[in-house]
């Protein structure tokens, strides 16, 4: 979608066309007086002008740029698992990976998890128009707090904890140069004809005459325009924000070796005010357009003559003068043509600047996370849990401004400044999708266990709504509907040894999980492959648990859903940091 800021140029050639004297032919007509002479003009039609376009400006509008949220994990001792936690859920965090695993906790404790990650994409595209690079952009923060409080009832064991998690990421980073060349031709003819009739009476030596003429003059005028632009674009995009969570949960040992929980998670945006949901995108544009112009303008007049009159006879001695009317005569002008061109041409420079700011604030909703916990056996564990689909409503305020400025061909003289802002604010819904996940984990000995996870997304449910609006597809905004998004699957598996020494104990952790991500036409595949470790410092009912864990993730020819319709794709690498540390009371 291109505006064009009109610039009143090019018409220099036209207006001098048209400030042309007309010129005509000199015809001699013989009458018995003697010989006339006419002069015969061309007339100027009505509606044969052709006037070239004005050169314009072609104001870069910035291409959409979709970039989804992605869920966050939550904890370093689960990260370290490459996420294979729902069937080990051990820890505070079970609150959001399985619920049920809570009654787990024995005593009651408080932990804290904090995460850095940097993030690194390689784009490329097969287009001319379009040049990228690469992007890297690092985060860090809170990814989870909580305070566990376990207590028994009616020979029951019960668990309430209440959490604090990150819940969805919005970081993104994206950087392109564009160019824009383009050049056509514009032809225009345009045929008119004009009629008119004068007479004109000739006084001669013996007599007059009066000449009669009916003139038709037909004009062509031919444009002949070509128009070429040339346009360097820098676009800039940062995208930053979080979806957070209050999560009280509650578990409940039903059986020795059954366990259910449920967590309520009430989401908002940014409960600390640290990393709004915010996106800013910036493209710098600076270009050139030419126009040259000709007009070619032919005339062609043709016409009929009639003439009578009147001789004047002298007197003679006595005789009184007296009149002797002629007899009238016809004739016709013999077509003549002529032809007049002119050519000129023009350029003019520009460059600008357009920034379209989005901001989400106000945002809540409100959803359940459902767990089952079950040791089948001394060696076998099963966990099952479900994370229902819920309604993010907020407010979005959108403001576009642009500065647009326009030089002459010297660039020493400007023509046009322009300078626009315009802001609109909605209520706007986002539709999260239901996940699910089963895990199981074989405890082969006292230190060492292995685990593994399956678990869906159902993306396909994932839905923007804005105020006023049909429902959107978040990842290439058109109708919801129209270009599926296929529903999701991960695979991680996972391991862990304890080594015990004198005094403390070191679990030693590494896994493997295979990802797919929402993307438009087929899922975005990732791999990621984990390391992590801990010491537990101290003795019940002091006792210091600490944990690091790191998660590499790649993706390979991924991000086709940024830009619609372009054709690229990103390599990604992410590193990821989590550091966790648990008190038991």
């Amino acid at each position: 979608m291109n505006r064009y800021i009109k610039i009143c140029a090019l018409f220099c050639a036209l207006a001098g066309l048209l400030a042309m004297p007309a010129v005509g032919k000199e015809f001699i007509i013989a009458t018995p007086l003697g010989e006339i002479q006419v002069d015969v003009p061309h007339l100027t039609p009505q509606g044969a002008v052709v006037s070239p376009e004005a050169a314009s400006v072609s104001v870069f509008r910035p291409p959409t740029i979709f970039s989804a949220p992605l869920p966050s994990g939550s904890g370093a001792r689960a990260l370290g698992l490459a996420g294979a936690f729902t069937a080990v859920a051990d820890d505070a965090t079970a609150a959001s990976w399985n619920p049920g695993g809570l009654t787990q906790l024995e005593r009651p404790e408080a932990s804290f998890v904090l995460r850095s990650s940097r993030e690194h994409d390689t784009h490329r595209v097969d287009s001319e128009a379009m040049s990228v690079g690469t992007d890297s952009f690092e985060s860090y923060g809170l990814n989870y707090f909580s305070g566990v409080l376990p207590f028994e009832a009616g020979k029951r064991n019960f668990v309430f904890s209440i959490n604090y998690q990150e819940a969805y990421d919005f970081t993104q980073r994206f950087t392109a140069d564009f160019t824009d060349r383009s050049s056509r031709r514009v032809g225009n003819v345009s045929q008119a004809s004009a009629s008119s009739t004068f007479a004109e009476t000739y006084v001669l030596a013996n007599g007059e005459i009066t000449l009669t003429s009916d003139i038709t003059t037909e004009t062509v005028r031919t444009l002949d325009q070509v128009l070429a632009s040339e346009m360097l674009t820098s676009l800039d995009f940062d995208q930053q924000g979080l979806i957070d969570a209050v999560t009280p949960a509650f578990a409940v040992e039903l059986a020795p070796k059954l366990s259910v929980g449920a967590a309520v998670n009430f989401y908002r945006d940014d409960l600390f005010g640290q990393n709004p949901i915010r996106s800013k995108t910036t493209a710098r544009f600076s270009g050139l357009t030419d126009s040259a112009v000709g007009i070619t303008e032919q005339q062609t007049t043709s016409g009929t003559w009639h003439y009578d009159g009147v001789a004047h006879v002298p007197p003679v001695g006595n005789i009184p003068g007296f009149d002797v009317p002629l007899p009238g005569e016809d004739g016709v002008y013999e077509p003549f043509t002529d032809t007049a061109a002119s050519r000129d041409g023009d350029r003019l420079y520009y460059d600008g600047t357009i920034v379209e700011e989005n901001q989400t604030d106000d945002l809540n909703g409100v959803n359940a996370t459902f767990g089952v916990l079950w040791t089948v056996s001394r060696l076998l564990g099963l966990g099952f849990t479900v994370d229902l689909p819920w309604t993010a409503e907020a407010r979005q305020q959108r403001t576009v401004s642009e500065t647009i400025t326009t030089y002459d061909a010297s660039r020493t003289r400007v023509i046009d400044v322009r300078e626009t802002r315009e802001t609109e604010t909605r209520d706007v819904e986002y539709r999260f999708p239901l996940y699910w996940a089963a895990g199981a984990v074989l405890r082969l000995s006292d230190e060492f266990y292995v685990t593994a996870d399956i678990s869906q997304t159902l993306w396909s449910q994932f839905y923007f709504k804005s105020e006023g609006e049909d429902r959107l597809n978040p990842l290439d905004g058109t109708p919801y509907g129209r270009n599926k998004i296929d529903d999701t699957w991960s695979v991680r598996g996972a391991m862990e040894y304890l080594l015990f020494l004198s005094k403390v104990e070191v679990p030693l952790r590494a896994g493997v999980a295979w990802e797919q991500r929402p993307a438009v036409g087929e899922p975005d595949e990732f791999w990621h492959f984990s390391l992590g470790a801990g010491v537990s410092l101290g003795s019940e009912p002091r006792r210091v648990i600490l944990d690091v864990a790191y998660m590499c993730s790649l993706g390979e020819s991924a991000l086709g859903s940024l830009i619609p319709g372009t054709g690229m794709t990103t390599d990604v690498e992410e590193h990821q940091v989590y550091v966790s540390g648990i008190l038991h009371f």
